[in-house]
Parts: C-alpha cells; structure tokens; sequence
C-alpha cells in the first residue's frame, strides 16, 4: 500500500554562428556550466529547481519559488534549462524555459491540460514534451514556444534520438515514432508497467525502468526490444536511467520511500553494463531526484579512484508533486 502511495506521489507530480561578441559570451557562459548538475529538490519541503558542482558542491536553488518546480531539462548548449511549473497562476503545470543561472524566466506553453517532461532536441531548436488534457500526448514546440504539434496519441515521456529523427515514448510499453508522427514502432513486449525511456548516444540501445516484483529497475535493450537485461537489483525503487554522451555510463535516482517521516530521493551514478560507481545526494537528509548534466562533461572519481570524464544525463521522468 506504501508503494502505490508513494507511486501515485511520483505520477502527480536536452550552433555555431561566425566569431562575433555574441559567440564570445556563449563560450564565456559554456565554460562557466562546463559539467554542472541541475536537478530537483525537496529538501525545504517545496520542489525547487538547484544546481551543483559536479562533486555536489556550491549547491543554489535556481526558482525559489512557493509553486511547483521540477523536471529540468539543460539545451544542449547548456545555457538554458526548461522545466514544469505551476507559477503565474496555473492550476495545472506549464513548461517554461530560464537561463541556467535562473534568470529569464519564460512561459512556453498555455492553454488546457498540464504539461511535463520537457525534452530538448539535440540540434536546440525544438522541445518535445506531454500533455495531459483529457488524453495523453506529446507534442512539439520551438524552444520559443511557437509552432506546437500534436506528434503522437496515447504517449507520454519523450525522449529524442540522437539523431533528432525519432523519439521514444511510453504508453504502457515502449515505442519509437518519427519525428513527423509517422512509423509508431512497439520495442517492448512485456506486461510490465514502464517508464522514462532513453535511447543511447549510439542509437543501438533504450535503456528505461519498469515494474519487477514490487519495485522498479533500469532495464537496458537493443532499440528492437531485444538482448534484454537488467540492470538494478536491490529492493529500492530506481528511476530514470539516463545515458552519458559517450554511452557507457547512466545516471539515475532512487527513491526509496518514507525516512524519518519524509519522502527520500538520493542521485546516483552506474557503469552500463549496470556496476555501481557513484552517489551525488547526501544518504539521510536528501530528497533529491531528476538530475540533468550540463553537456560539456562531468568528471567523477568512483571508489577505484579512476576519473571518469562524461558529460549530459538525460531528465528522468517522474514527476513528485
């Protein structure tokens, strides 16, 4: 029962112009990113939006705002991060789009029904997200908020291939669509309840979490659903795999229900084939979920004492409200 509570709480709730002044503040403020980590928090009781070092230092809250923040997603220039909110007034979340160090804060979208999972397109210049208004969808937008499509039916949590010419979704299972909306492809075959697919770097490989024995795992597969395999295996609930840009690491949150009274989240870094390298959050006092890397690289020592250099995890998908 504690379970499906906890489930029901998580459900509620990723360009060169010619040398000019303009190009020289976009490296000044790439540089200043360079392997940042943006993600959400609960910590104060309230989703924020906080960014940190890549060794969980110099942590700041980006929206210090009363209303929900949550489900940030870094531009693939990593001057930007879109987000969910419920701000300005809106019984039901939007998405809006800030500067990475939290000012400029724009509304993207308006109208019926809640919107979640913003999902960058890896050229920047178009967002793909969900809606829920009376039926779930996805759609797609220019990163100005202009130019929105209803792409795909009966679909949640996109997520853009590499190659910006199709995105996975789920709806149940996993599937992959064209950008266009045409050539809907089913992955998995399975009646295990999934979500947050990710397509690798490569892709050859989703990588998503879904349901086994009362918890939730990360699961990696070809993207025809086959050589299937998971990659989680203790009795804690592990969300959002998302894939370092060279292929072989994942990020992904574990949320392990109630500690000293709150709901615990912790932030946590693994090997593809599934080895434990890493935890960014603090083990007692964290309720730290959906981390998104700057893509210009991250650089972390896991206990061999190796440092491995990767850089942009994708947003993981549930939203805690």
């Amino acid at each position: 029962m504690l379970f499906k509570l906890v489930l029901r709480f998580l459900l509620l709730a990723g360009l060169c112009a010619p040398l000019a002044s303009g190009e020289l503040w976009l490296r000044n403020a790439l540089a200043a990113n360079s392997g940042r980590i943006v993600f959400t928090s609960r910590r104060d009781g309230n989703n924020e939006i906080y960014v940190m070092d890549a060794d969980g230092g110099n942590q700041e809250n980006l929206t210090n705002h009363p209303a929900y923040d949550g489900d940030p997603d870094w531009s693939p220039d990593g001057t930007k991060i879109a987000f969910v909110s419920g701000r300005d007034g809106n019984r039901r979340a939007q998405i809006y789009v800030m500067d990475a160090d939290g000012r400029n804060v724009i509304r993207l979208t308006d109208g019926r029904g809640g919107k979640g999972d913003p999902d960058w397109s890896p050229d920047g210049r178009k967002i793909a997200f969900s809606v829920s208004d009376g039926e779930d969808y996805i759609a797609v937008m220019d990163a100005n908020g202009r130019k929105r499509e209803k792409l795909e039916g009966d679909a949640m949590c996109p997520s853009w291939s590499p190659d910006g010419k199709q995105i996975a979704f789920v709806y149940g299972e996993i599937y992959v669509v064209g950008v266009g909306g045409r050539g809907r492809k089913r992955v998995t075959h399975d009646s295990a309840r999934k979500w947050s697919p990710s397509i690798s770097p490569d892709g050859r490989r989703i990588a998503y979490m879904a349901e086994h024995k009362g918890f939730y795992h990360i699961y990696v597969a070809d993207s025809d659903g086959k050589n299937l395999k998971r990659l989680t295996h203790n009795e804690e609930n592990h969300w959002g795999p998302a894939w370092s840009p060279d292929g072989r690491k994942m990020a992904y949150w574990i949320w392990d229900g109630i500690l000293e009274g709150k709901l615990h989240g912790t932030i946590h870094l693994m090997d593809a084939d599934g080895r434990y390298i890493k935890q960014f959050s603090d083990d007692r006092n964290a309720r730290d979920y959906q981390p998104d890397i700057s893509p210009l690289g991250l650089a972390v020592s896991p206990a061999s004492g190796t440092t491995t250099t990767w850089g942009r995890l994708k947003t993981l998908k549930p939203n805690p409200r």
